[in-house]
């Protein structure tokens, strides 16, 4: 398909009297209306201005790019409009740009990431052509411009770069991911060319990442210029490399100066928030990336478990304003209360569950989504709604238990791989290539995940969150049990064993067996231990102890277990395991032997400071809490520093030894 078959002669308006910017929208809209383009015009004039609120489409040299994607245009199509008159107050790159050539685009939602998209791409790469753009102001009738459109079809070959002065990098990414994100790119590349530089430019567009550069390339360039309007993906790719960040107009705006600027002031080295290791090779191990893909996953259910616990903790504590007991805000009596506070306080706490259900989802679709990308989300999603058990919600279904958080885990991998595999082996015309990534690839890994999750994950998953169940409903004696849920929690710092207890004693708790209580000191006392560490550390003991970079993780540490996460003493865990893992348990354990032995209860999955108004015998909680903190702060201090020390001490010796 060719430029040419996106337009047509009725589409090409040459030397139009409009006057402002909302004329050539209604003039567009009218005319593919009558085409049968569009279905409804207001609703695709709102698609456009909704475009025009994000950023400028306006250019430079008398050109606007408008460009709408909406469910109401039935096929992709391009509009060129050519002005007697210019808009002096179309906004635009160049403040002094007068628009009067207008390419406008209409994009059908359902259709982004097919062929249509590499064609209007071209179409916006063709826009930096000045041949091209000088000849259709020129033209005299549409079939000049059509003749135009056709050459475009031709690839010219790139200028060859003799003695290049090295390699440059590029990302760009708009909010629509059409043509200032191939506007950007081939600013880039003319002006890399024109300086004697070798440009590589990913484009994060509607097609997803495009041209993405080899590690090898990664690893050589002088430089990275990031021109985004929203936030690129997975960035890890580019660590370490000297970067600046900008708009993705400014390259169209002067390319030029912005790779001067990278090569002679960086803003500093690119680093992600999945960080890669610089020593590894081209591909990733399959430990690394698994690794990866469960952070990830992790990081995305952390704030569903904030904000459900926050939607639960406030129904729970507003309702003690009103007379109802702590715990029973959620009784069906609620919902029909005289008191609308009431009833909303029932809803709310009821909406806060259902927050809860989704943290299973979340994990496996974003757990998919790190290893095949956004055609893994669906099966990943879906996957984890089987393993929370969200079905047997729906159908009511009791006695039967989910594969849970094990469960979640083990659908984002196979999701994730399934995906990718039929992503790279199933080829398909190009006519009907978005066939492959809305029907066949979730057809066939949505059926895949509910067999596995039946057959395989269910009675594994759900045969292991029994038998723990079993373990702490059958231990003898309520020390025992809080030791071992303590200790399952604190062990892996929102792991895998760590959301199985969760799970458990959120069970326990539920028909009043056994308070959460243990669970919420083994959730929280690891990340508050081991930052207060870091902490007193650089206060108090100042040993020379924790690097720069430890001292950063351990304030994070500290702030992310006022906030009931887990998972900011990982770092610390990763480097000293031997260390932190073992006085992360026995501070836990503590810690719950102590609140047992004082009848601190706590029935809500809720280990944030806020919950602290439904802590029944909060005082004796808060001294608990301190004695598994401080002993896990000054143990990491008192066994760091003696293995420091006699490290010390041996290095001494040795150099002694080779002196003498």
């Amino acid at each position: 398909m060719k430029l040419s078959e996106l337009t047509t002669n009725d589409l090409i308006m040459l030397d139009k009297g409009y006057a402002s910017k909302d004329d050539v929208f209604k003039a567009v809209a009218e005319e593919l209306l009558i085409q049968g383009i569009i279905q409804d015009k207001k609703v695709f004039i709102n698609a456009l201005y909704h475009r025009e609120a994000e950023s400028p489409t306006g250019l430079e040299n008398g050109i606007a790019i408008p460009h709408a994607k909406s469910e109401t245009i039935n096929k992709p199509v391009f509009v060129i409009i050519r002005l007697k008159n210019s808009i002096n107050d179309w906004e635009s790159l160049d403040s002094s740009n007068r628009v009067s050539l207008i390419f406008l685009l209409a994009i059908p939602k359902q259709q982004t990431g097919t062929t249509h998209i590499d064609l209007l791409a071209q179409l916006s790469r063709s826009l930096m052509n000045p041949e091209f753009v000088n000849g259709i102001k020129n033209a005299n009738t549409s079939e000049e411009v059509m003749t135009l459109l056709e050459l475009t079809n031709k690839q010219e070959p790139k200028e060859e770069i003799r003695e290049s002065k090295g390699l440059v990098l590029g990302v760009t990414a708009c909010a629509t991911g059409i043509a200032h994100t191939y506007m950007a790119a081939e600013a880039l590349e003319k002006a890399g060319a024109e300086l004697g530089y070798e440009v590589i430019v990913e484009k994060q567009g509607a097609n997803g990442i495009e041209d993405r550069p080899a590690l090898s390339d990664v690893r050589r360039a002088k430089g990275l210029i990031v021109a985004t309007d929203i936030e690129p993906q997975n960035m890890a790719h580019y660590e370490n490399v000297p970067y600046i960040k900008t708009k993705v107009a400014a390259p169209i705006k002067d390319a030029t100066s912005l790779i001067k600027q990278v090569i002679d002031q960086p803003a500093g080295n690119y680093h992600s928030e999945q960080s890669v290791d610089s020593n590894m090779s081209e591909k990733k191990s399959l430990g690394t990336e698994l690794y990866q893909s469960l952070m990830s996953g992790i990081s995305y259910m952390i704030p569903i478990v904030v904000g459900a616990g926050l939607m639960t903790a406030i129904p729970q504590i507003g309702g003690m304003f009103f007379g109802i007991e702590g715990g029973t805000i959620g009784d069906a009596i609620n919902a029909t209360s005289s008191n609308g506070a009431v009833s909303f306080l029932y809803y709310l706490n009821s909406f806060g569950g259902f927050i809860f259900s989704l943290m299973y989802p979340v994990l496996a679709a974003f757990m998919a989504n790190a290893i095949a990308g956004k055609v893994g989300m669906t099966a990943g999603f879906i996957g984890g709604g089987l393993a929370g058990g969200m079905i047997y919600a729906l159908t009511g279904q009791e006695n039967q238990t989910p594969s849970g958080f094990l469960g979640a885990i083990a659908i984002g991998f196979v999701a994730g791989y399934f995906c990718r595999f039929l992503n790279n082996k199933i080829k398909l015309p190009k006519n009907i290539q978005s066939l492959k990534p809305m029907l066949i690839i979730p057809l066939l890994s949505i059926l895949l995940v509910y067999v596995l999750n039946l057959y395989i994950f269910e009675p594994i998953g759900g045969g292991l969150n029994n038998l723990l169940f079993d373990v702490i409903s059958k231990s003898t004696g309520t020390y025992v049990i809080a030791i071992v849920i303590a200790m399952a929690t604190a062990f892996d710092m929102g792991g895998p064993v760590n959301k199985a207890a969760f799970a458990v004693t959120m069970t326990l708790a539920a028909n009043q067996s056994f308070p959460m209580t243990a669970n919420i000191l083994g959730c929280i006392i690891p990340p508050l231990g081991i930052g207060l560490s870091v902490i007193l550390n650089q206060y108090v003991f100042k040993r020379d102890i924790y690097d720069e970079s430890m001292e950063a993780d351990g304030y994070t540490s500290f702030i992310s277990g006022i906030i009931g996460i887990s998972e900011g003493a990982i770092p610390f865990a990763l480097k000293n395991p031997l260390i932190t893992i073992p006085l992360n348990l026995l501070g836990s354990a503590l810690a719950a032997v102590l609140a047992t032995l004082f009848g601190v209860e706590i029935w809500f999955p809720i280990p944030q400071f806020w919950g602290w108004p439904l802590v029944q015998g909060l005082v004796p909680y808060l001294l608990s809490l301190l004695a598994g903190v401080l002993f896990v702060a000054i143990g990491n201090i008192v066994i760091r520093d003696y293995l420091a020390t006699k490290k010390k001490k041996q290095v001494e010796k040795n150099d002694n030894w080779v002196r003498s």
